[in-house]
Protein backbone atom coordinates (compact mmCIF):
# COMPACT_ATOMS: atom_id res chain seq x y z
CA UNK A 1 0.00 0.00 0.00
CA UNK A 2 1.16 3.52 -0.78
CA UNK A 3 1.86 6.02 1.97
CA UNK A 4 -0.96 8.29 3.14
CA UNK A 5 1.16 11.33 2.22
CA UNK A 6 3.89 10.99 -0.39
CA UNK A 7 6.16 13.71 -1.78
CA UNK A 8 8.64 12.87 -4.56
CA UNK A 9 11.19 15.44 -5.74
CA UNK A 10 8.81 18.32 -5.03
CA UNK A 11 9.91 21.88 -5.83
CA UNK A 12 8.07 25.18 -5.75
CA UNK A 13 9.27 28.25 -7.62
CA UNK A 14 7.95 31.76 -7.97
CA UNK A 15 9.69 33.18 -11.03
CA UNK A 16 13.44 32.72 -10.56
CA UNK A 17 13.12 32.18 -6.80
CA UNK A 18 13.05 28.61 -5.48
CA UNK A 19 10.93 28.29 -2.32
CA UNK A 20 10.96 24.49 -2.01
CA UNK A 21 13.95 22.64 -3.42
CA UNK A 22 13.51 18.97 -4.42
CA UNK A 23 12.11 17.49 -1.19
CA UNK A 24 10.89 13.91 -0.74
CA UNK A 25 9.31 12.22 2.28
CA UNK A 26 6.30 10.12 3.28
CA UNK A 27 3.82 9.87 6.13
CA UNK A 28 2.34 6.41 6.72
CA UNK A 29 -1.03 5.47 8.14
CA UNK A 30 -0.84 5.36 11.94
CA UNK A 31 2.11 7.76 11.99
CA UNK A 32 2.60 11.31 13.28
CA UNK A 33 5.42 13.21 11.60
CA UNK A 34 6.70 16.53 12.95
CA UNK A 35 7.69 19.16 10.38
CA UNK A 36 10.33 21.46 11.89
CA UNK A 37 11.99 24.57 10.55
CA UNK A 38 12.59 28.25 11.31
CA UNK A 39 10.33 31.00 9.97
CA UNK A 40 10.62 31.17 6.20
CA UNK A 41 11.97 27.63 5.92
CA UNK A 42 9.15 26.47 3.62
CA UNK A 43 6.91 24.57 6.05
CA UNK A 44 3.68 26.43 5.31
CA UNK A 45 4.29 26.39 1.54
CA UNK A 46 4.78 22.62 1.70
CA UNK A 47 1.63 22.16 3.77
CA UNK A 48 -0.36 24.28 1.31
CA UNK A 49 0.87 22.17 -1.59
CA UNK A 50 -0.13 18.96 0.18
CA UNK A 51 -3.55 20.48 0.96
CA UNK A 52 -4.02 21.48 -2.68
CA UNK A 53 -4.12 25.25 -2.11
CA UNK A 54 -1.14 25.72 -4.41
CA UNK A 55 0.52 23.45 -6.95
CA UNK A 56 4.06 22.16 -7.08
CA UNK A 57 6.31 23.48 -9.87
CA UNK A 58 7.76 20.00 -10.28
CA UNK A 59 7.57 16.59 -8.62
CA UNK A 60 4.52 14.68 -7.39
CA UNK A 61 2.36 14.89 -4.27
CA UNK A 62 -0.06 12.12 -3.37
CA UNK A 63 -2.64 12.11 -0.56
CA UNK A 64 -4.35 8.79 0.24
CA UNK A 65 -3.11 7.49 -3.12
CA UNK A 66 -4.51 10.42 -5.14
CA UNK A 67 -2.22 12.68 -7.17
CA UNK A 68 -2.81 16.29 -6.13
CA UNK A 69 -2.13 17.48 -9.70
CA UNK A 70 -4.80 15.33 -11.38
CA UNK A 71 -7.11 14.09 -8.58
CA UNK A 72 -7.35 17.14 -6.35
CA UNK A 73 -11.02 16.65 -5.48
CA UNK A 74 -10.63 12.96 -4.51
CA UNK A 75 -7.57 13.80 -2.39
CA UNK A 76 -9.35 16.71 -0.67
CA UNK A 77 -12.15 14.36 0.43
CA UNK A 78 -9.58 12.35 2.42
CA UNK A 79 -7.97 15.38 4.02
CA UNK A 80 -8.45 17.49 7.16
CA UNK A 81 -6.46 20.74 7.24
CA UNK A 82 -5.80 23.26 10.00
CA UNK A 83 -3.84 26.19 8.48
CA UNK A 84 -1.78 28.55 10.60
CA UNK A 85 -4.75 30.94 10.76
CA UNK A 86 -7.97 28.87 11.18
CA UNK A 87 -10.62 29.56 8.49
CA UNK A 88 -13.39 30.86 10.77
CA UNK A 89 -16.46 33.00 10.03
CA UNK A 90 -16.80 35.46 12.90
CA UNK A 91 -20.49 36.23 12.29
CA UNK A 92 -21.52 32.59 12.84
CA UNK A 93 -21.82 30.75 16.14
CA UNK A 94 -19.78 27.60 16.74
CA UNK A 95 -22.61 25.14 16.03
CA UNK A 96 -23.70 26.84 12.79
CA UNK A 97 -20.11 27.06 11.57
CA UNK A 98 -19.40 23.38 12.22
CA UNK A 99 -22.67 22.33 10.54
CA UNK A 100 -21.70 24.44 7.52
CA UNK A 101 -18.24 22.83 7.33
CA UNK A 102 -19.76 19.34 7.69
CA UNK A 103 -22.08 19.98 4.73
CA UNK A 104 -19.25 21.41 2.62
CA UNK A 105 -17.21 18.29 3.37
CA UNK A 106 -20.09 16.10 2.27
CA UNK A 107 -20.86 14.52 5.63
CA UNK A 108 -24.23 12.70 5.22
CA UNK A 109 -27.12 14.56 6.89
CA UNK A 110 -27.90 11.59 9.13
CA UNK A 111 -24.31 11.63 10.45
CA UNK A 112 -23.81 15.35 11.05
CA UNK A 113 -25.09 15.41 14.65
CA UNK A 114 -22.93 12.48 15.75
CA UNK A 115 -19.89 13.89 13.94
CA UNK A 116 -20.40 17.28 15.62
CA UNK A 117 -20.70 15.58 19.02
CA UNK A 118 -17.44 13.74 18.37
CA UNK A 119 -15.34 16.78 17.43
CA UNK A 120 -16.92 19.07 20.05
CA UNK A 121 -16.08 16.59 22.82
CA UNK A 122 -12.60 15.89 21.44
CA UNK A 123 -11.75 19.59 21.25
CA UNK A 124 -13.56 20.58 24.49
CA UNK A 125 -15.94 23.06 22.85
CA UNK A 126 -19.08 22.24 24.87
CA UNK A 127 -19.03 25.52 26.81
CA UNK A 128 -18.92 27.67 23.66
CA UNK A 129 -21.08 25.55 21.34
CA UNK A 130 -23.72 28.28 20.91
CA UNK A 131 -21.41 31.29 21.21
CA UNK A 132 -20.58 33.60 18.29
CA UNK A 133 -17.09 33.01 16.96
CA UNK A 134 -16.02 36.66 17.25
CA UNK A 135 -16.47 36.36 21.03
CA UNK A 136 -14.08 33.40 21.36
CA UNK A 137 -10.63 33.64 22.89
CA UNK A 138 -7.62 32.76 20.74
CA UNK A 139 -7.39 29.38 22.45
CA UNK A 140 -10.99 28.50 21.65
CA UNK A 141 -10.58 29.73 18.07
CA UNK A 142 -7.60 27.40 17.68
CA UNK A 143 -9.58 24.48 19.07
CA UNK A 144 -12.47 25.29 16.74
CA UNK A 145 -10.03 25.24 13.83
CA UNK A 146 -8.89 21.77 14.90
CA UNK A 147 -12.52 20.64 15.21
CA UNK A 148 -13.32 21.65 11.62
CA UNK A 149 -10.25 19.74 10.43
CA UNK A 150 -11.49 16.59 12.23
CA UNK A 151 -14.99 16.72 10.73
CA UNK A 152 -15.74 13.98 8.22
CA UNK A 153 -13.23 11.56 9.75
CA UNK A 154 -10.43 12.32 7.26
CA UNK A 155 -7.69 9.75 6.61
CA UNK A 156 -5.00 12.44 6.60
CA UNK A 157 -4.62 15.40 8.95
CA UNK A 158 -2.45 18.45 8.23
CA UNK A 159 -1.87 20.71 11.25
CA UNK A 160 0.04 23.99 10.94
CA UNK A 161 1.03 25.16 14.46
CA UNK A 162 -2.03 23.52 16.11
CA UNK A 163 -1.23 24.60 19.69
CA UNK A 164 -0.49 28.26 18.99
CA UNK A 165 -2.20 30.47 21.55
CA UNK A 166 -3.27 27.65 23.86
CA UNK A 167 -2.62 27.55 27.61
CA UNK A 168 -0.72 24.56 29.10
CA UNK A 169 -3.91 22.64 29.92
CA UNK A 170 -5.31 23.16 26.42
CA UNK A 171 -1.99 22.16 24.86
CA UNK A 172 -2.08 18.89 26.79
CA UNK A 173 -5.66 18.21 25.66
CA UNK A 174 -4.83 19.03 22.04
CA UNK A 175 -1.82 16.73 22.12
CA UNK A 176 -4.04 13.90 23.35
CA UNK A 177 -6.52 14.52 20.51
CA UNK A 178 -3.69 14.46 17.95
CA UNK A 179 -2.07 11.38 19.51
CA UNK A 180 -5.39 9.53 19.50
CA UNK A 181 -6.12 10.48 15.89
CA UNK A 182 -2.61 9.46 14.83
CA UNK A 183 -3.08 5.88 16.04
CA UNK A 184 -5.21 5.04 13.01
CA UNK A 185 -4.53 7.92 10.63
CA UNK A 186 -1.66 9.90 9.11
CA UNK A 187 -0.77 13.24 10.71
CA UNK A 188 1.72 15.86 9.53
CA UNK A 189 2.19 18.55 12.17
CA UNK A 190 4.16 21.74 11.55
CA UNK A 191 5.45 23.22 14.80
CA UNK A 192 8.30 25.21 16.30
CA UNK A 193 7.63 23.75 19.78
CA UNK A 194 10.27 21.05 20.05
CA UNK A 195 8.84 19.23 23.12
CA UNK A 196 5.71 18.51 21.07
CA UNK A 197 7.79 16.58 18.58
CA UNK A 198 9.41 14.53 21.32
CA UNK A 199 6.08 13.81 23.01
CA UNK A 200 3.80 12.86 20.12
CA UNK A 201 5.75 12.39 16.87
CA UNK A 202 7.09 9.12 15.45
CA UNK A 203 9.43 10.87 13.05
CA UNK A 204 10.81 14.35 12.43
CA UNK A 205 11.44 16.12 9.11
CA UNK A 206 13.75 19.13 9.39
CA UNK A 207 13.56 21.78 6.66
CA UNK A 208 15.50 25.00 6.16
CA UNK A 209 15.62 27.40 3.22
CA UNK A 210 13.37 25.06 1.26
CA UNK A 211 15.68 22.06 1.60
CA UNK A 212 14.97 18.91 3.57
CA UNK A 213 17.90 18.35 5.92
CA UNK A 214 16.94 15.16 7.75
CA UNK A 215 14.09 12.71 8.33
CA UNK A 216 14.36 10.40 11.33
CA UNK A 217 12.83 9.57 14.70
CA UNK A 218 13.50 12.08 17.49
CA UNK A 219 15.72 9.47 19.15
CA UNK A 220 17.51 8.73 15.89
CA UNK A 221 18.31 12.38 15.30
CA UNK A 222 19.73 12.65 18.79
CA UNK A 223 21.90 9.57 18.33
CA UNK A 224 23.08 10.78 14.92
CA UNK A 225 24.42 14.01 16.38
CA UNK A 226 27.44 12.84 18.35
CA UNK A 227 29.02 16.27 18.22
CA UNK A 228 26.28 17.73 20.41
CA UNK A 229 27.38 15.43 23.24
CA UNK A 230 30.14 17.34 24.96
CA UNK A 231 31.95 17.63 28.27
CA UNK A 232 33.27 21.06 29.23
CA UNK A 233 35.72 21.44 32.11
CA UNK A 234 37.95 24.07 33.74
CA UNK A 235 41.33 22.82 34.95
CA UNK A 236 44.54 24.28 36.41
CA UNK A 237 46.85 22.57 33.93
CA UNK A 238 49.23 23.18 31.01
CA UNK A 239 47.15 23.23 27.85
CA UNK A 240 49.26 20.78 25.83
CA UNK A 241 49.54 18.23 28.63
CA UNK A 242 45.81 18.42 29.38
CA UNK A 243 44.91 17.91 25.73
CA UNK A 244 47.13 14.84 25.44
CA UNK A 245 45.70 13.35 28.65
CA UNK A 246 42.11 13.88 27.58
CA UNK A 247 42.63 12.52 24.05
CA UNK A 248 44.02 9.31 25.56
CA UNK A 249 40.63 8.58 27.19
CA UNK A 250 38.52 6.01 25.37
CA UNK A 251 35.37 7.70 24.04
CA UNK A 252 36.81 11.22 23.76
CA UNK A 253 36.62 12.11 20.07
CA UNK A 254 38.21 15.56 20.06
CA UNK A 255 39.50 18.17 22.50
CA UNK A 256 39.77 21.95 22.21
CA UNK A 257 41.71 23.74 24.99
CA UNK A 258 41.64 27.52 25.41
CA UNK A 259 42.74 30.09 28.02
CA UNK A 260 40.00 31.54 30.22
CA UNK A 261 41.98 34.76 30.82
CA UNK A 262 45.59 35.78 30.50
CA UNK A 263 46.19 36.19 34.23
CA UNK A 264 45.12 32.71 35.28
CA UNK A 265 46.54 29.20 35.04
CA UNK A 266 43.02 27.81 34.58
CA UNK A 267 42.18 26.61 31.07
CA UNK A 268 38.92 25.54 29.51
CA UNK A 269 38.65 22.22 27.66
CA UNK A 270 35.73 21.25 25.43
CA UNK A 271 35.60 17.54 24.69
CA UNK A 272 33.40 16.00 22.02
CA UNK A 273 32.53 12.59 23.41
CA UNK A 274 30.56 9.47 22.65
CA UNK A 275 27.04 9.38 24.07
CA UNK A 276 27.67 6.54 26.53
CA UNK A 277 27.03 7.19 30.22
CA UNK A 278 29.88 7.56 32.71
CA UNK A 279 32.42 9.16 30.42
CA UNK A 280 32.33 12.46 32.33
CA UNK A 281 33.16 10.60 35.56
CA UNK A 282 36.16 9.04 33.87
CA UNK A 283 37.33 12.44 32.61
CA UNK A 284 36.98 13.87 36.13
CA UNK A 285 38.89 10.97 37.71
CA UNK A 286 41.84 11.16 35.31
CA UNK A 287 42.02 14.96 35.44
CA UNK A 288 41.94 15.26 39.24
CA UNK A 289 44.71 12.68 39.54
CA UNK A 290 47.17 15.26 38.16
CA UNK A 291 45.59 18.73 38.38
CA UNK A 292 42.96 20.85 40.08
CA UNK A 293 39.46 20.51 38.56
CA UNK A 294 37.36 23.67 39.02
CA UNK A 295 34.24 22.74 37.07
CA UNK A 296 32.74 20.11 34.77
CA UNK A 297 29.52 20.08 32.73
CA UNK A 298 28.04 17.39 30.49
CA UNK A 299 25.86 18.51 27.55
CA UNK A 300 23.69 15.68 26.27
CA UNK A 301 22.30 15.75 22.73
CA UNK A 302 18.77 17.14 22.62
CA UNK A 303 16.36 17.58 19.75
CA UNK A 304 16.80 21.35 20.04
CA UNK A 305 20.56 21.46 19.61
CA UNK A 306 20.38 18.80 16.88
CA UNK A 307 17.87 21.02 15.07
CA UNK A 308 20.03 24.11 15.53
CA UNK A 309 23.07 22.23 14.30
CA UNK A 310 21.34 21.21 11.07
CA UNK A 311 20.01 24.73 10.49
CA UNK A 312 23.39 26.26 11.31
CA UNK A 313 25.22 23.95 8.89
CA UNK A 314 22.85 24.86 6.07
CA UNK A 315 23.21 28.59 6.70
CA UNK A 316 27.00 28.30 6.77
CA UNK A 317 27.03 26.38 3.48
CA UNK A 318 24.91 29.04 1.78
CA UNK A 319 27.07 31.88 3.07
CA UNK A 320 30.13 30.11 1.67
CA UNK A 321 28.61 29.90 -1.83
Amino acid sequence: MSAAIELKSVSKRYGPKTIIDDISFTVEQGEIVGFLGPNGAGKTTTMRMIAGFTTASSGTIKVAGHDMATENKQAAEKLGYLPEHPPLYDTLDVETYLRFVAKVKGVPSRSINSDLDRVVQSCRLEQVFTREIYKLSKGYRQRLGLAQALLGKPEVLLLDEPTAGLDPGQIHETREVIRSFGEQHAVLISTHILPEVTLICNRVAIINNGRLLAVDSPKGLQQASEETSRVTLQVSAPADALQQELMAIDGVLSVNVSDIDSGSDIVKAECQVETRDGIEAEIARITTARWGLHGLERLHPTLENVFLRYVGETSAEQEAV
